[in-house]
């Protein structure tokens, strides 16, 4: 036994060798990827969410005047920009973005490579096959590829260089939606669909898409939900939220931050402001408020949270001691088939009657639910954006149908 233990040890260190030396070791004082211009090598998605995106590696040289395009399609859209110095050094190379998917990419790059003083000046084009797009599917009728098609009706000569933002088009998932909150109930944990987010042309190509996999997973309550309230900031940089999670990303898929939500709440969607002074107002839930009747619930859609740029609470608006959880013009107007939660032909034409009301406050249902009450949909606020005039918020409620300004003594100003 001992022999043959010492055989299979022998045998594994003689392969594991032979494996070292068929890999080739280590590079050395050198680079031996393949290369195509003159300065690095590729990164295809160099940060696992953005498949569409590249970055070309500075090779250790210092890049100046560096200017990006993108060759488009026949009867496609071109992509070109300049790209800054900070860009440069935060990628350690020169950021591709707008790559078209399933396709070989014809990108030309200009630039200045600068050694020890000496600048020399280049246009090199590379060819850079990106893959398909791909996302999670929900195994409906509905579904017949990836993402979306798109038909162009009509492009104003005016727009024809932008691009645009889509998201939130797939439709609720089998794995999804299983897990509801407890200790205490109410909230909406199982409001969550797979993210599809893209970007697309004038021409209806995509060229950006979100990889999701790597930050988003249905079966995990703390990294599901519904990706909502994109927003570029000022300084460029997109952020938003999902279920548990606010965050911040590059354009390329480079991470900020990824936050879980604080403690204090749950179930964030919608809208996500970023405030001049850096901080951030999440629509977001109370995940644990005391009722008038003594009662803890998990509450819906009706708390807006400011943050700091390190993640502390500064502030915040608990919706439910502001406004009038009973007033109920609306709730009982709304059509019981088209309510956020669950969309049901079935109830298509139905409303709630001030005595369906009455009782469902005085019934233990608490969650995602229309009705009056905290713990239940009263508000459902669609919208918070923050008035530095005057220090306020402005928040859309769907349920109230109003728009309402706040200010920070937690006051209705109108």
């Amino acid at each position: 036994m001992r022999l043959f233990a010492k055989s299979l040890i022998a045998a594994s260190i003689a392969a594991a060798s032979m494996g070292a030396l068929a890999m080739g070791g280590g590079s050395g004082p050198a680079t031996n990827y393949i290369m195509q211009g003159h300065i690095g090598e590729v990164m295809m998605n160099p940060y696992g969410i953005a498949p569409l995106t590249a970055v070309i590696r500075d090779g250790g040289y210092d890049l100046s005047n560096v200017v990006v395009k993108i060759q488009p399609k026949l009867n496609g859209q071109t992509i070109e920009y300049k790209v800054s110095r900070t860009e440069l050094l935060t990628h350690g190379g020169v950021p591709v973005f707008g790559l078209y998917p399933d396709y070989v990419n014809m990108v030309e790059v200009s630039y200045t490579r600068t050694l020890r003083g000496n600048s020399e000046n280049f246009k090199d084009t590379y060819q850079l096959y990106a893959p398909p797009t791909y996302t999670e599917v929900a195994g409906i009728k509905a579904e017949r590829h990836a993402l979306f098609g798109t038909e162009v009706k009509k492009v104003d000569p005016e727009f024809k260089d932008r691009l645009y933002f889509i998201n939130n088009i797939a439709e609720k998932s089998g794995i999804g939606t299983r897990a509801v909150w407890n200790n205490p109930v109410g909230g909406a944990l199982q409001w969550n669909f797979f993210p599809q987010n893209a970007i697309i042309d004038t021409a209806g190509d995509i060229r950006w898409y979100m990889f999701a996999n790597p930050i988003y997973d249905l079966r995990d309550m703390y990294k599901a939900g519904v990706m909502m309230g994109f927003k570029q900031n000022d300084d460029g940089l997109l952020t938003w939220g999902y279920g548990q999670r606010y965050v911040k990303y590059d354009i390329m898929g480079r991470e900020v931050f990824n936050r879980l939500l604080p403690m204090r709440y749950n179930d964030y969607s919608h809208s996500m402001d970023d405030a001049q002074n850096g901080h951030y107002f999440l629509r977001v839930a109370s995940s644990n408020y005391i009722r008038p009747d003594g009662k803890h619930v998990r509450t819906v859609r009706d708390v807006i949270a400011e943050v700091d740029e390190q993640g502390h609470v500064i502030d915040e608006w608990r919706l439910p001691d502001i406004l009038d959880v009973y007033r109920s013009n609306v709730l009982k107007v709304l059509d019981q088939g088209a309510v956020c939660l669950n969309i049901d032909a079935a109830q298509a034409g139905k409303t709630l009657t001030a005595e369906e009301l009455s009782a469902a406050e005085e019934s233990n249902d608490f969650g995602d639910i229309v009705g009056t009450g905290a713990g239940r949909n009263w508000l459902h606020v669609n919208s918070v954006d923050y008035d530095p005039e005057d220090d306020s918020i402005i928040i859309s409620s769907r349920h109230q149908s109003a728009i309402i300004k706040i200010g920070r003594d937690k006051k209705v100003k109108w």
